[in-house]
C-alpha cells in the first residue's frame, strides 16, 4: 500500500524535491549521484530518483508540468491527505487535506460545498492528464 503511480518529470529542482518529501517520498540512492545536473526526477514505489534512470512505458512522462507531476506523484491507496478531488457536473476541484475524505465528508455537512464535497471522487490518471494540460493552454 502507498504510492500508486509511477511518474517522471523533465526538470530537477530543490524545490521539487522538497515538494515529494513533504508528500512521503525518500531519496532513493547515494546522496552523493543527486544533483540539480540531472534532467530528471522519478518517482516510484515511494522513493525518488533525482537523476537519469532508465524509464519504460509504465511511468507517466509529465513533461515540464510541475502540477500535473505533483498530483500524479500524490497518487496512494492508503490515505486521501494532498490528493485531488473532482466533482464532474460543475468541475471543481479540490485537494484533500484530511488522512479520509469520509470523515471530513462526516464534519461537513451544514456547509454549503456539502453537495459536491459528497458527490466528488478522487481525480484518475486521466482525468489529472486532462485538467493540468487544459490550465497549461
Amino acid at each position: 500500500m502507498g504510492f500508486t503511480t509511477p511518474c517522471f518529470i523533465r526538470k530537477n529542482t530543490p524545490k521539487l524535491r522538497k515538494k515529494l518529501e513533504e508528500l512521503g517520498y525518500k531519496k532513493y540512492g547515494n546522496p552523493f549521484q543527486i544533483t540539480d545536473d540531472s534532467k530528471l526526477i522519478t518517482t516510484l514505489d515511494g522513493e525518488y530518483v533525482p537523476y537519469n534512470v532508465p524509464l519504460d512505458d509504465s511511468f507517466i512522462d509529465c513533461g515540464t508540468n510541475e502540477e500535473l507531476f505533483l498530483a500524479i506523484a500524490a497518487l496512494r491507496d492508503d490515505t486521501d491527505d494532498s490528493q485531488w478531488f473532482v466533482y464532474p457536473p460543475e468541475n471543481s476541484w479540490f485537494i484533500c487535506v484530511d488522512d479520509d475524505i469520509n470523515y471530513a465528508r462526516e464534519n461537513i455537512r451544514e456547509s454549503v460545498q456539502a453537495a459536491w464535497f459528497h458527490c466528488s471522487h478522487k481525480a484518475t490518471v486521466e482525468e489529472l492528464i486532462k485538467h493540468f494540460k487544459e490550465k497549461e493552454e
